[in-house]
């Protein structure tokens, strides 16, 4: 538990009233005695001035796979999970404990699921990102700050602007399944500041929303298209209004069925009376997806919502891949449907719509408002995912230029008669927006982040933010031999790495380079050489990597696996601890390889009557066929250290097997709940001594998600006490310190060895799931990864007991650390239209009677002046950061550095940002 520690908070805060601005750096630190000192200085016045490769995987299975592993195959209700929060939020927190810092990546960017161009400033725009709350950018893109509270839900399906700037957002994602079931929404937001402050309005049962329209001319007036989750009940589906800024809603399309949602809705900017909604009936039972029905279906109302009437009338020949030729009429047939007005030509109707297990439909026009349509050529290219975007999007401009959003962006520039890619950005298109104050000038949101155009959007002229730290990682690993070497696997951004040949010893933890494509998941680090480093795409797809000492890599792919073998999406691999070339990978049979998955050799049965996690169940079997194969896999496999010939082994059917021989006999343990085996670790010093983590949602005593044996397997003890009755995704167990850290969907949790309770790390934690938890060599850090907000790491430190003397003449010294902080220290002012680096200083005073120390400083962020940021972040660098022994009154000098552009835009006021600086140990 970290104890040991201590803490200061510097504040950097300025003033601007005509053309220059000033930032002071505001310090307050308590001393080991418990009182505090405040410094403080007098304000000065001034004045103002990718990439992803698919390999052909499906884009949404890896979410799929996260959604049917919490669920552990059961229904989840929403009483289950705001049960889970409220368990969560009653767990206390670590005494002491550090906040928890954002390392990376920053550079690469996740799943944008919406987006929405500043109406009241220049050069800004909303970004919504599906596990990773609303971002503000000020520099026409390129970097970004928070603007959505760390302690919300942070799975974002829509955003839209008033007219007057007000802004409104959906949580939960539509796109199914968004992430996993536990990340869906708790309905609508809203704020009158853009940003700074949000307040909750409603439709708190609606799971997810998948777009929201704002009428022109009236802010109040909003209409929410309420999509509900795929696999489970939600009390609020359909399409919803509100005429008083969101105190009341009325449901103004109701679905004609408990399966339908609303996914789309556009309003007319010529006529607000006139909308039009789509609506999408889709299903999952555990491993069977139906992404189409009879609820689905498109409508106009010319009331402002009252009446509505079902558009359907295709006056041309259907498409020949129309297999149910039905168009848009009610049938089992149709799927999700995407729905675009012409700003400049509103009789001008776009629609793209999809079939159920995956391939577009049909791609219509209308020039009369939709009272009829036209087939037009067709919008998709890839054919196999339609319901993973399911948006069009008109030029304000240009009625006839078109993009739709596919696995590539789509562009037409004759109506819609034919399609071409517009390359450069990432894949997987969600959202765009044009800014009308630049001409040309268009942002699309994908997999990959943010893309901008000057050009229109035309092919090669896509530029990549900079500052999007916003990542949905599944797995990371940290170098045993340097904390800051670190690897993750992020969803649909491959597997990457914070180093390079020319850096290997990288200081800079937010730049990360690709290594890996498809969906990174699992990832390793050769704990003995941190030179040799893997990674793995869908399906156990895995690779090895060595770094040469000439700057070379050397790469292989994972062996020939049998035939016949399936794999789950996040197919674990894992070194034999006793000897990292050995490694076993997961799937209907443990396969073993010694020769770093050059080739493999099953070690446990292969055929299903035998197989550790036994027959496909019947309910998991794929009814399109394209997602056939992904379960009853082993998932998770945890080789003893101190007997290599012991393993065990978990499956998604809920088995956990031993063996004791190397794989020749297996043995399924009892006494543990029959749910999805997440992980199992093994006490490196002891292999009877062993935790296990179990994945879904239950009540009472069926309820628990950690247990532990220490007799191999023969008794199990519950040990989740006053953990939430949810899903934990990853244990790590530090043996050194007797530390337990749990990953969970709320949150981080650690455990001493013998206690009764956990403790909540939620310094700062955002409200995003944790997947992964990973130590440091040294045990200093400890690393966590998000599904949305990248990768965080909160410095670790031991308890401290004071000593007594034994007899004669002696003493003692008290273990100490203190942490003050000096005198303001002042950047000047900034000059307005001038590119230029700007720099201020402070020190800090060190005493410290451990055998180390560190100083670490919080995220910096980025200055802020009320909801207005500078664009590029705030530097802080600290020198010296770290002592090897006891200092007494040691100087640390802490430099902070902030850049302006020539282009950056100053406003009148003043910029502040508040820093917390920790002092700890681990060796005290």
């Amino acid at each position: 538990m970290p104890k040991w520690q201590w803490m200061g908070r510097a504040r950097l805060a300025g003033a601007v009233v005509a053309l220059a601005a000033l930032a002071l750096v505001i310090a307050t630190a308590r001393s080991t005695s418990g009182t505090s000192q405040t410094l403080t200085a007098s304000a000065v016045t001034g004045t103002p001035p990718a990439i992803e490769n698919e390999a052909g995987k499906t884009p949404d299975a890896p979410d799929q796979y996260q959604d049917f592993k919490d669920s552990s195959g059961q229904d989840v209700s929403t009483a289950q999970l705001a049960r889970a929060q409220a368990q969560a939020d009653a767990v206390p927190s670590a005494p002491g404990a550090s906040p928890w810092q954002l390392t990376g990546p920053t550079n690469v960017g996740g799943r944008v699921t919406d987006l929405v161009v500043d109406n009241q400033a220049p050069d800004s725009l909303y970004v919504a990102a599906s596990g990773g709350g609303v971002w503000k950018s000020t520099d026409a893109g390129m970097t970004y700050t928070s603007v959505w509270p760390a302690t919300t839900v942070q799975t974002i399906g829509a955003i839209a602007q008033a007219s007057d700037g007000t802004l409104y957002t959906g949580t939960g994602e539509a796109n199914p399944p968004g992430g996993g079931l536990t990340y869906f929404g708790d309905g609508m937001y809203k704020s009158t500041d853009g940003g700074a402050h949000w307040s909750h309005i409603g439709l708190e049962q609606s799971a997810s929303i998948g777009r929201i329209v704002v009428d022109p001319t009236n802010p109040d007036v909003v209409y929410a298209a309420a999509t509900g989750a795929v696999s489970r009940s939600a009390g609020q589906r359909g399409l919803y209004k509100t005429s008083d800024g969101g105190k009341t809603w009325t449901q103004v399309l109701a679905p004609p069925n408990a399966t339908t949602g609303a996914v789309d809705v556009a309003i007319d900017p010529s006529n607000p009376q006139r909308v039009y909604a789509a609506l999408w009936d889709h299903k999952r039972n555990n491993g069977a997806r139906v992404y189409g029905g009879i609820g689905s279906g498109l409508f106009r109302s010319d009331d402002g919502g009252a009446t509505w009437k079902r558009l359907e009338n295709i006056t041309t020949p259907l498409p020949t891949y129309d297999t149910a030729q039905t168009g848009l009429k009610a049938d089992a047939s149709l799927g999700r449907i995407g729905i675009a007005i012409a700003p400049n030509d509103p009789k001008r109707v776009y629609v793209v719509t999809g079939a159920p297990y995956g391939p577009d439909k049909g791609s219509y026009v209308s020039n009369d408002y939709g009272d009829s349509f036209q087939t037009m050529g067709r919008a998709y290219a890839n054919g196999g995912y339609q319901w993973w975007f399911g948006r069009i999007y008109v030029d304000p401009k240009d009625e006839n230029h078109l993009f739709n959003a596919d696995v590539s962006l789509r562009e037409s520039n004759d109506g819609g008669a034919t399609w071409h890619n517009s390359s450069g950005p990432h894949s997987d298109h969600h959202a765009m927006g044009w800014d009308l104050r630049v001409p040309n000038r268009v942002y699309n949101g994908d997999d990959g982040g943010i893309y901008r155009s000057d050009a229109n959007g035309a092919s090669g002229t896509w530029n990549h933010a900079k500052y999007e730290p916003w990542n949905q990682s599944y797995h990371m690993a940290v170098a045993q031999d340097n904390p800051n070497r670190i690897v993750t696997g992020l969803q649909d951004n491959g597997s990457v790495r914070d180093w390079t040949s020319a850096n290997p010893k990288p200081t800079d933890l937010s730049q990360f380079n690709s290594y890996g494509g498809g969906d990174g998941h699992w990832v390793l680090i050769d704990p003995t050489d941190s030179n040799t480093y893997y990674s793995c795409s869908q399906n156990a797809s895995c690779s090895g990597n060595t770094d040469n000492p000439d700057g070379t890599v050397t790469k292989w792919n994972f062996g020939k696996k049998p035939a016949g073998m399936r794999f789950t999406t996040d197919a674990q691999i894992v070194f034999d601890p006793s000897n990292t070339k050995t490694m076993y990978v997961g799937g209907t049979s443990v396969l073993r390889s010694t020769d770093q998955g050059r080739t493999w050799t099953t070690i446990s049965p292969a055929d299903d009557a035998n197989s550790l996690p036994g027959p496909v169940p019947p309910d998991e079997n794929d009814l399109g066929g394209e997602y056939s194969n992904q379960y009853a896999t082993v998932t998770t496999i945890g080789p003893a250290k101190t007997d290599p010939n012991t393993i065990y082994a978990g499956t998604d059917t809920g088995k956990l097997w031993k063996t004791t021989d190397l794989g020749a006999h297996w043995t399924q343990l009892q006494g543990l709940p029959t749910r999805w085996v997440n992980f199992v670790t093994v006490d490196p010093t002891n292999a009877n001594h062993v935790f296990a983590a179990f994945s879904g949602y239950r009540e009472g005593d069926d309820s628990a998600s950690v247990y532990e044996t220490s007799d191999g397997g023969v008794t199990w003890k519950n040990v989740s006490s006053n953990l939430p009755n949810a899903p934990v995704e990853m244990i790590t167990y530090d043996q050194p310190s007797g530390n337990l850290y749990a990953a969970t969907d709320y949150g981080v949790f650690e455990r001493k060895d013998g206690a009764a309770n956990w403790y909540s790390l939620d310094g700062g934690l955002p409200n995003t799931p944790v997947l992964d938890v990973q130590l440091s060599g040294d045990h200093k850090w400890l690393y966590a990864a998000t599904f949305g907000r990248s990768i965080l790491r909160l410095p670790l430190s031991t308890s401290v007991d004071t000593g007594a003397g034994g007899g004669g003449v002696g003493g003692s010294v008290p273990a100490t650390l203190s942490l003050t902080l000096g005198a303001p220290a002042s950047f000047g002012a900034f000059t307005p239209g001038v590119d230029r680096q700007y720099t201020a200083s402070t020190s800090a005073n060190v005493i410290s009677t451990a055998a180390d120390a560190t100083l670490s400083v919080s995220d910096p962020g980025h200055l802020a002046n009320g909801a207005f940021a500078l664009p590029d972040p705030l530097q802080v660098d600290l020198a010296p950061a770290s002592w090897s022994g006891p200092v007494s009154n040691a100087t640390a000098a802490i430099t902070f550095h902030q850049h302006i552009g020539a282009n950056d835009a100053l406003r009148t006021g003043s910029y502040s940002r508040t820093l917390t600086f920790t002092l700890s140990t681990t060796t005290p």
